[in-house]
């Protein structure tokens, strides 16, 4: 994993994505080049560059290809990219009715769709064949065998382990022994040994009690040596991209170098709330009025367009957020209550706005308010936070920041309407919090999309 901007990136993932862009930049050039009509210009149109370079980012991202968590098989993967290409080919092409200039000769478009397509096919059969070799993991020991350390056998995602080889368990004397026997690790020759021997990279400290029993000396030895000592929590945070509950401690979040909100920071992140904000409006502006007319049409003009709910904002207060109404008048005439899988509240329009989360848009209106941000933790309804903050630990620290139209949270965990599934959330909210920058803003928004495209979590 490389760190970037306090965001944990796969290192591969990383090398691919810079060289991808490298191409998708040159391509256009390139193209010109070889195409001796359009040969003397190619100079003249750097823009022409950054436009095609940019849409051909934005569709890889919408297709998913640039997520850390995605599962496709070589065949799911170069179906992806055949859409980006498809993609790529229609957006340009009105690009071009817009804006003749662009392309002086469409040949030399052909011809960098072309590149493109074939650089793509290529950077990812390498990174499919490559990913899961031995010379990208780093080889790991675990100190420790007892509860902490046993949480390790939860990374069942494939992608959370990509980059890693546990070696084994070191059980430590007087702590309660939960990880089997035959993963457990001993050092007759002392663990610097071990470590030099198995060419070990990196220690994980899991120690249930750290206060007994904690070999500081062999540690010590190792860490001077080049070897790198983490906690469990660093651990979990860096390969899930989440800060597990179960591995926090106070210290972990009051010692640590993230959650700083200076001012500068919090300028920078209005002005992104702004520019995309008012960015978008101007794009989708003709969706929100064919939205608002089927409402219209399908409550035969008898009931309202949007649809207000108080929720907890930031420092616990209340405000009012703005959507599209997608459930029926009445549907809460019992009380507040989760959205489910099959809502019957749910009507028709509502069903396929919730789908493509065009009931969200009017939210936009809430980030220019200065209500919510457009990136933050999703904000729930005050009837939910009294009772979740009794029964989730450090749930109330996710109101220190403003709530969010998108997150971190939702583009890596789907909808969830159960206490384990919010518990969840809160480990990937306390992420964005810990680790918050403009970059990771732009990360998810760009990741938004797929989440959108492939309609992933939509309730």
């Amino acid at each position: 994993m490389v760190r970037i901007f306090k965001h944990y990136i796969p290192f591969n993932l990383m090398l691919v994505g810079i060289l991808e862009v490298s191409i998708f930049f040159a391509a256009v050039p390139f193209a010109r080049f070889i195409n001796i009509e359009d040969s003397n210009h190619f100079i003249d149109f750097f823009y022409t560059e950054f436009v095609y370079t940019l849409v051909v980012i934005f569709s890889m991202a919408a297709a998913g290809l640039y997520s850390r968590h995605l599962r496709d098989n070589f065949r799911g993967v170069i179906f992806r990219v055949l859409l980006v290409l498809t993609v790529v080919f229609f957006v340009m092409s009105f690009l071009f009715y817009l804006h003749p200039a662009l392309f002086t000769f469409r040949k030399s478009f052909v011809y960098a769709l072309i590149i493109t397509g074939g650089a793509l096919l290529i950077t990812r059969t390498v990174l499919f064949l490559a990913i899961d070799q031995d010379y990208f993991k780093k080889n790991i020991i675990v100190y420790g065998a007892g509860k902490k350390a046993s949480h390790m056998n939860e990374l069942r995602r494939k992608s959370d382990t990509r980059n890693i080889n546990i070696m084994g368990f070191v059980p430590i004397e007087g702590e309660e022994v939960v990880v089997s026997k035959d993963r457990h690790r001993n050092f007759p020759n002392g663990l610097l040994n071990y470590v030099l021997d198995n060419n070990i990279s990196e220690i994980v400290v899991a120690i249930d009690d750290r206060r007994k029993n904690f070999p500081v000396d062999d540690v010590l030895e190792c860490k001077v040596t080049g070897v790198e000592v983490i906690d469990i929590s660093t651990f979990f945070e860096r390969q899930t991209g989440r800060i597990k509950l179960h591995a926090l401690h106070p210290s972990n979040l009051i010692f640590s170098d993230g959650f700083i909100q200076g001012g500068v920071d919090l300028f920078l992140k209005r002005c992104f709330d702004i520019i995309t904000s008012f960015l978008l409006l101007l794009v989708t502006w003709p969706v929100m009025l064919i939205t608002a007319l089927a409402i219209m049409l399908e409550s035969k003009f008898t009931g309202t367009i949007f649809y207000k709910q108080v929720r907890v904002g930031l420092y616990n207060k209340n405000f009012e957020v703005l959507k599209f109404r997608s459930m029926s008048m009445d549907a809460e005439k019992n009380g507040a209550q989760f959205a489910q899988a099959v809502d019957p509240r749910v009507t028709r329009v509502g069903d396929f706005i919730r789908k493509l989360r065009i009931d969200e848009l009017p939210q936009l209106f809430n980030v220019l308010k200065g209500d919510m941000s457009f990136v933050g933790p999703r904000p729930e309804r005050p009837e939910f936070v009294k009772e979740l903050s009794k029964s989730i630990k450090y749930y109330e620290i996710r109101h220190y920041i403003k709530p969010g139209i998108t997150g971190w949270a939702q583009i890596c965990y789907p909808y969830g309407a159960t206490e384990a599934d919010t518990r969840n959330k809160l480990e990937y909210d306390l992420y964005y919090m810990k680790n918050y920058s403009i970059f990771l803003d732009i990360m998810i928004l760009l990741q938004t999309m797929q989440v959108v495209v492939w309609r992933q979590g939509a309730r």
